[in-house]
């Protein structure tokens, strides 16, 4: 008997097959239908049941949820069972609390123990921010890999990490859809209005986070 969970893990497979981001709403019209057939009953509410599994998805890690409605999987398990790919997120994100240690240590003697934009230097108040987020990195060495992170205060973190902040090239703060004018005004507020120093590695996942933000609101997330 094919159960609820492994039916709508299927259907994002054929639906995520190419990395491409999708919705709710995409999901259900698309497949919907199939995944009630695989399972054989519709239940009293099949939206529902399916609104229920994507959470439990996204609450085991395997799947992202990039805001506005978009989902995406995580790398490297879209092959998987469902199963399988949970198990390996859990590995992940073991490895990811014991790598934090190191990786925040290398953040903070990169920029010297302050976050760029405020200058707050007081440790409970300073993120090691991944640009690339680590369940979306290919590898565990890029996931531990300083030049893919920004110590960052824990305002700026909450937005850069939500997508609701990105930076240029120039290290410009660029606000995106999502975050109201007033709100980045107080951002901006908190602190400099832009990152100072940033390397060439920095630049290139940031370009990354511009496209995967700016992408996202184009195709609704």
């Amino acid at each position: 008997m094919v159960t609820w969970r492994d039916a709508v893990w299927s259907a994002i497979q054929r639906m995520d097959s190419a990395g491409a981001a999708f919705t709710r709403q995409q999901l259900m019209q698309q497949e919907l239908a199939a995944i009630v057939q695989a399972v054989g009953s519709t239940g009293a509410t099949p939206a529902q049941t399916l609104s229920r599994v994507l959470q439990e998805l996204r609450d085991d890690g395997v799947l992202i949820f990039d805001g506005q409605g978009s989902y995406r999987v995580a790398a490297g398990v879209i092959t998987q069972t469902v199963e399988e790919a949970v198990a390996t997120e859990a590995w992940r994100l073991q490895k990811a609390r014991v790598g934090q240690g190191p990786f925040r240590a290398a953040l903070l003697d990169r920029w010297g123990g302050r976050c760029p934009l405020t200058g707050i230097s007081e440790p409970a108040l300073l993120r090691a921010s991944h640009i690339v987020p680590w369940n979306r990195c290919e590898t565990d060495a890029e996931r531990l890999n300083p030049e893919n992170g920004l110590l960052l205060s824990a305002l700026w973190d909450a937005a850069f990490d939500r997508g609701l902040v990105t930076f240029a090239d120039d290290g410009a703060a660029v606000p995106l859809p999502g975050l109201a004018a007033s709100s980045f005004s107080v951002v901006v507020a908190s602190g400099k209005d832009r990152l100072r120093e940033l390397s060439d590695g920095n630049r290139e996942r940031l370009r990354w986070h511009r496209r995967q933000w700016q992408s996202n609101d184009s195709i609704t997330h």
